[in-house]
């Protein structure tokens, strides 16, 4: 009996190890998109997720409701983070939007600090929170060696926001440098990704996919 439990338990430790070992050296992507309920031609992260999986990563998605405040401060340690949000100017930098509505209560901290904002866009009547750089580089700081994609309108704009991702160890950031309809950068992103883990350089794959784009070209902004 003993003999069994003992070849039990190092089978147990043997998958173990193996997944752990798994674990380490699969890349990570996480796909944050409150705008997922929002109905358009491409199924965006549907189809990202499929296109990574194929791609051998372990995929995480935040969607919808899901995109809070909160769960924006937990977000770490991925080789991608894909930010499917609206996006705009405002106080002197780009801020991209949550899916939290926007409540004085919460979060003051943040408010106080230039961390959080209220903001609304023309196609949703809620005032929802909006997070910017300074956000960025007091919660997300365990960034090394990611590439954060920024989906919405006018993200490398200006740099402060792409700035602040960097400073937070990410590779770089690609994004518009104006404004983008949802659709439009469902379709470039989507190419921008199979292009980029088909093993092509980032700066040619945004020379490439950001050509049909109406008033908006898809840029990149390194370190």
């Amino acid at each position: 009996m003993i003999l069994v439990t003992l070849a039990v338990f190092l089978l147990g430790l043997s998958v173990w190890r193996t997944q752990q070992r798994l674990n380490a050296t699969q890349p990570r992507a996480i796909i944050i998109d409150p705008l997922h309920n929002i109905p358009t031609e491409l199924n965006f992260t549907e189809k990202a997720s499929e296109l990574l999986l194929s791609n051998g990563y372990k995929v995480n998605t935040i969607i919808g409701d899901e995109v809070t405040v909160e769960a924006l401060k937990q977000v770490s340690d991925h080789e991608l983070v894909v930010l499917r949000v609206h996006s705009g100017i405002f106080d002197e930098g780009v801020w991209f939007f949550t899916c939290e509505e926007f409540d004085g209560s919460k979060y003051v901290l943040e408010q106080l600090s230039g961390e959080v904002h209220i903001a609304t866009c023309p196609s949703d009547p809620r005032l929802l929170f909006a997070v910017g750089s300074r956000f960025v580089a007091h919660y997300l700081r365990e960034l090394d060696g990611s590439l954060v994609v920024l989906m919405g309108c006018d993200g490398l704009s200006e740099s402060d926001l792409a700035g602040a991702f960097v400073e937070s160890g990410a590779v770089g950031v690609v994004g518009w440098d104006g404004p983008v309809t949802l659709d439009a950068s469902d379709e470039a992103v989507l190419g921008f990704l199979e292009l980029y883990l088909g093993g092509v350089d980032v700066g040619d794959v945004v020379d490439v996919v950001s050509g049909d784009v109406f008033n908006a070209s898809l840029v990149f902004y390194g370190g």
